[in-house]
């Protein structure tokens, strides 16, 4: 008999917890995360457990996974701006966004079914399985395959190029890598641009492959695919906002998505478009979803406001990305510059969050739809805390800024995030040029805004896409496509209605 119960409990530590403690958890957190009721927990399957690695203080970890059904007891709309997303169900549950079936842009009534491929992760205390905060890793992309080889002459170009970087230490001189890096660069893209048009392919600039941007541009492209086999459209990598507009204006990109801010800037020549000059060709087709700003400190920080970010290491995103304008904007908006702060870097959402974690960075700012995974999977490894802007910054922000719009982070938005976080938001806009044609922007209008599938893709932030919500935050003038598309209210003009917070 003792050997019996020694088995059966060596059995029951390496599975986890059974079903019904199983479901007892979900029913917790979805009480906890958000309205207590809102969801019933109508059917529950365990579907097995795995080891996973260790924790970082060396305590064993095990997932456990299960189907689940659950039906909303009342009606909840999972694209209002300022609510919980997707995004936030899919973290509380341990899935993916590919992983939720049932959600739909709009708002869910009650009675209606959403069904997740959910996972639970647990740490062995000593005697038992207890829960932690986890987020599931979304699914790799595949390359496509390269290139065939080049021609005989482009080798000789490429075999010239070799030599002026392949040099006997110390190597090329810093300045002469800075200009090498940027003409080749430029090179890549103009020569990308080029065989497209030749092959009738239309570059979609996004933003970068671990971002938000590029599985919205990935699932616009798929439902093209899939709807109008005479589009053919390619996404392209870019470092965000800021680098999109300049692709517009010099006509190496035909669709793209810039923040709301950015895109101002871009259309008036100011900012970082000062030197370059206005992007007159800029053109909006609609907004998407709002893109708050985020300023991540650690959770036991002593910093609680912009204003002590004074003499601190802070991260104020990439040279050429929507996120360092912002960064710019608040810091300014609270009297501070960027050479106030003890060190400004360059890091993009992900190194700063490895930098914060490991204690070599105070805080970092990053414009992005919310909640975001970089930051939902940084907070269950390292606590983490959202400064909420002072009311009187965030009216200059607004005032002083087209494209900016106050908004409210929802308690639960991130793990352990306690209380509302009030900030500003940019949005996401979907812009083209203003010649590309009419019958083909018009296309493009119908496909985003009339419910593709977002979250098969692996974005949140599609739920929050709808025509409905399409003018808000527009600052550019529209394309004629989207003036048609959005009738009367459509701007044409810079001034498109802001998002206004609910009571």
């Amino acid at each position: 008999m003792a050997l019996l119960a020694l088995l059966t409990a060596t059995a029951s530590c390496s599975r986890g917890p059974d079903a019904g403690d199983l479901r007892a958890e979900v029913k917790g957190k979805l009480d906890q995360h958000f309205k207590p009721g809102l969801f019933e927990l109508v059917g529950l399957r365990r579907q097995g457990s795995s080891p996973l690695p260790a924790s970082d203080t060396g305590k064993k970890r095990l997932a456990v996974y299960y189907n689940a059904t659950l039906k909303l007891n009342q009606g909840y709309d999972f694209g209002n701006w300022e609510g919980l997303s997707p995004g936030t169900l899919a973290q509380v549950l341990g899935a993916t966004e590919k992983g939720i079936y049932g959600v739909k842009a709009g708002e869910s009534r009650p009675g209606e079914v959403i069904r997740v491929y959910g996972s639970s992760t647990y740490e062995w205390t000593g005697d038992r399985w207890q829960s932690v905060d986890a987020v599931t890793s979304g699914v790799a992309k595949v390359r496509a395959p390269g290139d065939a080889s080049p021609s005989s002459r482009s080798k000789q170009l490429i075999d010239r190029l070799a030599a002026l970087v392949d040099i006997p230490p110390p190597g090329v001189a810093p300045y002469e890598e800075e200009i090498i890096s940027d003409e080749l660069d430029h090179a890549i893209r103009a020569i990308t641009t080029r065989r497209d048009r030749r092959k009738r392919v239309y570059p979609f600039a996004s933003g970068p492959e671990d971002g938000e941007y590029y599985p919205i541009a990935e699932s616009v492209i798929a439902r093209i695919a899939q709807l109008d086999a005479k589009i053919r459209v390619r996404n392209l990598a870019t470092q965000g906002s800021v680098e999109n507009a300049r692709l517009i204006g010099a006509k190496e990109a035909d669709y793209a998505l810039i923040q709301s801010d950015v895109a101002a800037q871009a259309s008036a020549g100011e900012g970082p478009f000062a030197q370059g000059g206005a992007v007159t060709s800029l053109r909006a087709l609609g907004s998407l979803f709002p893109e708050p700003v985020h300023v991540v400190v650690s959770a036991g920080s002593p910093i609680r406001t912009v204003a002590d970010l004074r003499g601190k290491r802070v991260a104020v995103g990439a040279p050429n990305s929507g996120t360092r304008a912002d960064a710019l904007a608040v810091l300014a908006a609270n009297g501070l510059d960027p050479k106030d702060l003890g060190e400004a870097r360059d890091e993009g959402m992900e190194g700063a969050a490895g930098q914060l974690r490991a204690g070599r960075l105070d805080a970092f700012f990053a414009t992005v739809g919310a909640p975001t995974r970089q930051l939902q999977r940084l907070a269950t490894r390292h606590p983490i805390r959202l400064l909420a802007l002072d009311p009187s910054a965030i009216e200059r922000l607004v005032t002083q800024n087209p494209g900016l719009v106050r908004l409210v982070l929802p308690a639960n938005t991130y793990p352990e995030q306690q209380e509302n976080v009030t900030t500003v938001a940019a949005t996401a806009l979907l812009v083209t040029r203003a010649d590309v044609p009419e019958g083909e922007a018009e296309v493009v209008l119908r496909l985003v805004f009339e419910n593709p599938d977002y979250l098969s893709a692996g974005s949140s932030q599609g739920a929050k896409i709808a025509k409905r919500t399409g003018l808000r935050g527009v600052t550019i003038p529209m394309h004629p496509a989207a003036g048609r598309y959005f009738g009367p209210a459509a701007p044409a003009a810079p001034g498109g209605p802001a998002v206004q917070p609910k009571s």
